[in-house]
């Protein structure tokens, strides 16, 4: 099951975003950015939808939160959704860990369409990997032919045809 996380301050926007995507996993919601992180720091998320400006915390600040300090969500995309269009507020979201940053309003079919992408990503990622870290069998090197002791030719001596 997919976890997905809707940071923003309008709770109308959440309530959208929540109804859109409900069949695609678990949905949590945070109205501002230190729930979020309340939230970021308990649990991981498949994908998480951020709003840059809000009361309390700040988008931003989320962002470079989860670029620089370990946690569960270090990896997780992050899609940047806001009324700002600013080419600034784009390229500093971009920079810190945003893998979309879109302008609102954004058209519910796109959004859930992202999404559904992300999804099956991660899903075909997580399938194809080992299942416990560390715990996965080494491929073992390849055979060494057997030593002599002796070089497989004297050196000096010209190379034979076949």
């Amino acid at each position: 099951m997919s976890n997905i996380l809707i940071v923003d301050d309008d709770p109308t926007i959440r309530m959208m975003f929540a109804r859109a995507l409900r069949e695609k996993g678990e949905i949590d919601q945070a109205g501002n950015g230190a729930e979020a992180l309340r939230l970021l720091g308990a649990k991981k998320y498949s994908v998480i939808l951020l709003d840059l400006h809000m009361p309390v915390i700040d988008g931003f600040v989320i962002l470079h939160t989860l670029a620089t300090k370990p946690g569960p969500n270090k990896e997780t995309p992050i899609y940047v959704i806001t009324a700002d269009v600013s080419d600034q507020a784009r390229i500093r979201a971009l920079r810190r860990h945003a893998v979309f940053f879109l302008t609102k309003p954004v058209p519910i079919a796109t959004l859930t369409a992202l999404v559904d992408s992300t999804l099956r990503k991660s899903a075909q990622r997580a399938a194809s990997s080992p299942r416990e870290p560390g715990r996965e069998t080494p491929t073992p090197p390849p055979p060494r032919p057997a030593s002599t002791g002796q070089p497989p030719f004297k050196l000096g001596t010209p190379l034979k045809k076949s």
